[in-house]
């Protein structure tokens, strides 16, 4: 197979970039500019979501477009359906006309983003109201845009990941370093709440399962670990992998909820409700349609994150 990764130097998109190299497939990648560095073998192709052309040129002659394009923080409400809403458009139009068979759309679950726990919600539930939040308002549209379109001719999948986390997580990391550097890492609450995540290569390789199954277009799942963990638990261990100080509840929930609202807080009301509200999403549509099954336990997961970081340090120390 030939495939297109738009987004291919992001967190995400880097990681089935990968996936696909390691199956032998040949990998083109959609980047913003022509000096951003990608694996050996990956042929490098300028432009942007935005630009239909630019992505039809791309996707002459490939068989599946990869899209793993991630909202940039407090990105403007315009900008945010400029790429979300009508870059999808623009490479569903630019798909049918390089007759590409599939689109894998890397979304989110976000798309159901609400002030109550999301405990053992499968992809039946939705909200009666939009999310929280205009990041997860242009994503939920954008995915049902994708979904809608898909059809014989293109078929069209949407992948929603959890928490997503593990090495290459640089804006990640970073915004719990920033966090531990001003005052702790915040659990918005007790952190006894259960949360829900994604270690990257169980996304990536769902990506390719969602590629593979005849099942799959048409269709929106859930990815997730198999763990069980509470929040606490799990930005415990994250801390302790990238050598931060451990996280501490200070604030109930509905105080840091109420401090968020007023903008007085260090984090956006989105990022408290979804810090704050229990969430463990059902997988079983994923394991069953896409033959999909989460391979890394998370304390394996944690010791190849503190591996990366360990050797990225510098890095971010120098920035």
């Amino acid at each position: 197979m030939r495939a297109l990764v738009i987004g291919a130097s992001g967190f995400a998109g880097s990681a089935i970039v990968k996936r696909l190299l390691d199956e032998g497939h040949e990998v083109r990648g959609l980047v913003r500019r022509k000096d951003a560095i990608l694996p050996q073998g990956v042929e490098v192709w300028p432009g942007t979501i935005e630009n239909p052309n630019s992505i039809a040129e791309a996707a002459r002659g490939c068989q599946a477009i990869f899209v793993a394009v991630a909202p940039r923080p407090h990105e403007e409400k315009s900008k945010l359906r400029w790429v979300h809403v009508a870059g999808i458009e623009n490479t569903i139009a630019a798909a049918r006309w390089a007759k590409v068979e599939r689109i894998i759309l890397i979304s989110c679950a976000d798309v159901v983003l609400s002030d109550e726990a999301r405990v053992h919600w499968d992809e039946r539930r939705s909200l009666p109201k939009p999310p929280i939040g205009a990041r997860a308002q242009a994503i939920q549209l954008g995915e049902e845009i994708a979904l809608a379109h898909s059809d014989d001719q293109v078929g069209i999948t949407a992948l929603r990941p959890a928490w997503l986390w593990g090495p290459g997580d640089w804006k990640g990391v970073e915004q719990l370093r920033k966090e531990a550097k001003s005052g702790g890492i915040d659990l918005c609450g007790s952190g006894r709440n259960l949360v829900a995540t994604t270690y990257i290569e169980h996304l990536a390789e769902a990506a390719l399962c969602a590629w593979r199954s005849p099942k799959a277009p048409g269709n929106a799942y859930y990815i997730a670990d198999s763990d069980f963990v509470e929040l606490r638990e799990f930005l415990g261990q994250m801390a302790q992998a990238l050598r931060l100080p451990p996280p501490r509840p200070r604030l109930s929930y509905r105080i840091r909820k109420l401090v968020a609202a007023l903008g007085w807080g260090r984090l956006p009301f989105e990022e408290v409700v979804r810090r704050g509200q229990a969430t463990r999403f059902d997988i079983q549509k994923a394991i069953q349609d896409l033959r999909f099954e989460p391979f890394v336990p998370m304390e394996e997961g944690m010791r190849r994150l503190g591996e990366w970081y360990s050797r990225q340090a510098h890095s971010f120390d120098d920035r």
